[in-house]
């Protein structure tokens, strides 16, 4: 598995998340704010991503005669050049297969799920642009801390960028 398929996946996208947020945590910390996820496949994409060195065993804890790991990111991990743009490419893929596989299910209701694409253009000074996307960070960040109720449903959200043609 290249390492783009190991971030791409959408569960292990999930788990990055959780770690981006709180810094650390077991499996059975990730489990309480991915519910959805069924603890043995929870496992298991945790496993491929510390096989990846995505994650790392940031320290160890026992409890009652056995060991819980405790993760975290690896920060060279996940802050690899990417000269080529082979990540955003794969990316985008990533996310043009997941509104085809919402789109070839037998449920599709856009308006109920909310579903939306929307673009603008701007002009900025790359300082201008960095600010706009911390600001941005700091937003999708509030929301992604909050803790699932009942009724919460999982969404995601993707924001590309790129330069346009003069």
């Amino acid at each position: 598995m290249n390492p783009i398929e190991v971030v791409m996946n959408p569960v292990r996208q999930r788990i990055i998340q959780f770690l981006m947020i709180y810094g650390k945590g077991t499996v059975k910390e990730i489990k309480s704010k991915l519910m959805d996820v069924p603890t043995p496949s929870l496992y298991r994409h945790v496993n491929i991503l510390a096989e990846h060195s995505v994650i790392v065993v940031a320290e160890v804890n026992r409890v009652r005669g056995t060991v819980e790991s405790v993760y975290r990111l690896n920060d060279n991990a996940l802050s690899m050049e990417d000269d080529t743009g082979l990540a955003i490419q794969a990316a985008m893929m990533s996310v043009c297969a997941n509104f085809a596989k919402y789109f070839a299910g037998d449920n599709v209701q856009p308006k109920k799920d909310m579903l939306f694409m929307t673009g603008c253009t701007m002009s900025l000074t790359d300082e201008e642009y960095r600010q706009f996307f911390i600001e941005l960070h700091n937003v999708a960040k509030k929301y992604m801390s909050k803790e699932p109720v009942e009724g919460s449903r999982t969404r995601q959200v993707s924001l590309i960028s790129s330069p346009c043609e003069e």
